[in-house]
């Protein structure tokens, strides 16, 4: 049992997901994103979101766009600053 624990421990630093940092979201929201959205939010007519994951892709595209180097973890930070702060969506 010990080594079946063991094994389980030693994969698990590949797998870990990390939950949402919801000031590192903020930081990075004032960091990147301010300046064109504003505060209160303002999206350009892409306000029609959903859902979180709508969100999430939403925030991955104008990262990949405007080529911040985000990681998925910057992405998620952002994501949930964005949905707690402006949106309240559902999951």
């Amino acid at each position: 049992m010990n080594r079946n624990k063991i094994l389980l421990f030693s994969l698990l630093p590949g797998l870990v997901l990390a939950l949402p940092n919801l000031e590192d979201g903020k930081l990075l929201y004032e960091e990147s994103c301010l300046n064109c959205h504003g505060d209160p939010y303002l999206s350009s007519g892409l306000d029609e979101m959903t859902n979180t994951t709508d969100l999430f892709y939403m925030v991955r595209a104008c990262a990949k766009h405007f080529r911040l180097n985000w990681n998925q973890q910057d992405i998620t930070d952002t994501t949930h600053y964005l949905n707690t702060k402006f949106f309240q969506l559902d999951k």
